[in-house]
């Protein structure tokens, strides 16, 4: 598995008994630019979007695998969201709906996750399946799955992908989080006016990408450049260098790209 520089669009196979999945990954800090222009804005290629949301998380991996304030704290990130101005800039690309997201609900598998170079789309689908069933969850489309495990790859280039999988016949979007502690290109350097633990800082930016991402682009097949890049792509790694606001706390995170100013953009104004 090989996530290559910056994001990078290609399919992955966990097993032969696995489908293939189109999957879409953050590249660590420091990797090289990609060459689409950064004049180049995304282009509607038609596919869902998910312009209606809610989010679950599953911490798959023995207890005490994250610091103490990781999963409240992204927890608290995801509830902080709706109506944000942070989130407000994914509404142009939901071709006049109204952009709403919510936090629904947050398991633990205290089981040992799989070898991280063996994780593909429908691990990810069988996993959430499993949780759902266990916690009475109600699986619909635009359920977006963040699945963040203990362990983390070896040899990858990247922090985290995003793509989608069938679950009770349902598709919905998935998130691979890997246990990003201690990993430098996936740290994004807050400053120290940013409060948390540094595994926290990191995983809560970089699920603030997959998250933009995968409402925008769920099954890689909506909003991407020439390039293949998705919102967070074009502006990985990327501060403006003030802290964005989510449900009064403040969060260090990367900005997004913006059509309607060809840039990158912190916020957008809530319409």
């Amino acid at each position: 598995m090989v996530a290559g520089a910056g994001l990078v669009l290609g399919t992955i196979q966990a097993g032969a008994d696995q489908p293939a999945y189109a999957i879409h990954y953050l590249g660590m800090r420091g990797a090289p630019k990609h060459g689409g222009s950064q004049s180049v804005n995304l282009i509607d290629h038609s596919g869902p979007v998910l312009a209606s949301s809610k989010t679950y998380t599953v911490w798959w991996g023995p207890s005490g695998s994250w610091a103490g304030d990781v999963q409240t704290g992204i927890a608290d990130l995801l509830s902080g969201l709706n109506g944000s101005t942070y989130f407000a800039t994914a509404g142009q690309y939901m071709r006049s709906r109204t952009l709403v997201t919510s936090y629904g609900d947050s398991a633990s598998d205290t089981t040992s996750p799989p070898n991280p170079n063996r994780v593909g789309a429908a691990t990810l689908g069988t996993e959430v399946a499993k949780e759902a069933l266990a916690n009475s969850w109600n699986v619909a489309a635009g359920d977006v799955f963040f699945v963040y495990t203990s362990n983390f790859p070896k040899g990858g280039n990247y922090c985290a992908w995003h793509s989608y999988a069938t679950v009770g016949g349902v598709i919905v979007s998935v998130a691979y989080m890997p246990n990003t502690t201690g990993v430098a290109g996936c740290n994004p350097n807050a400053p120290s006016s940013i409060t948390g633990s540094e595994a926290l800082v990191s995983l809560a930016n970089v699920t603030a990408h997959e998250f933009m991402e995968s409402v925008t682009d769920p099954q890689i097949s909506a909003w991407y450049d020439t390039s293949g890049y998705e919102i967070g792509d074009k502006c990985a790694w990327q501060f403006t260098g003030d802290p964005v606001s989510l449900g009064g706390t403040n969060w260090w995170l990367q900005e997004e790209w913006s059509n309607a100013v060809s840039g990158c953009v912190a916020t957008t104004a809530v319409a």
